[in-house]
């Protein structure tokens, strides 16, 4: 199957859309973090932050699909190619989003990522460096709330590229005539 065929049908069935594949795990996960915030120990802490930041990089992992498959979209019939996902660490992930298409939210969304990572840098990785208890549960406020705005905005994208992928499916018939016309010109 040619590259062309392969992502026609891939826009005319939204299960081949970027999307969490373990979506029930991840918000288990979510919620054990925001219990294991809410207990106020340092442990929960700790645990909390380390789970959120996970979840971020997967919501990294995502937009970043999601880019890939709008670019796809966009430049159809020609090809793009795009990267596949084996051991990025999270800098990596953010490079990459930062290549993608861009916006003011997505730009705020990996000002956040950055931000999440260097808290929990300075948390997990300096942690002996803390003079209080205290400071630790000051840090973690600030990763709880820089995790929701990043949800926030993740969902806001998500439901953009959604409504833009659906588009295209509506309109996917002219692919294929696109490519007719390709082929009768060679």
């Amino acid at each position: 199957m040619t590259y062309q065929k392969k992502l026609y049908s891939r826009i005319n069935n939204s299960e081949m859309w970027p999307k969490f594949y373990k979506p029930d795990f991840l918000a288990d996960l979510n919620n054990l973090a925001n219990e294991a915030y809410a207990k106020k120990t340092t442990e929960g802490y700790l645990a909390a932050l380390l789970i959120y930041h996970q979840l971020c990089e997967e919501m990294i992992k995502i937009l970043i699909q999601c880019s890939n498959f709008f670019m796809q979209c966009a430049v159809f019939p020609n090809e793009i190619k795009t990267i596949s996902f084996k051991r990025e660490m999270f800098g990596q992930l953010i490079g990459e989003l930062k290549r993608g298409v861009s916006n003011t939210e997505i730009k705020k969304f990996i000002e956040k990522c950055e931000d999440l990572n260097n808290l929990r840098i300075k948390m997990v990785h300096k942690i002996t460096l803390k003079t209080s208890i205290r400071s630790i549960a000051d840090q973690s406020k600030k990763a709880k709330k820089k995790f929701d705005d990043l949800c926030d905005i993740f969902i806001d994208e998500y439901d953009k590229y959604r409504v833009t992928f659906h588009n295209y499916e509506k309109n996917s018939e002219d692919w294929l005539d696109e490519l007719d016309e390709k082929s009768k010109t060679y």
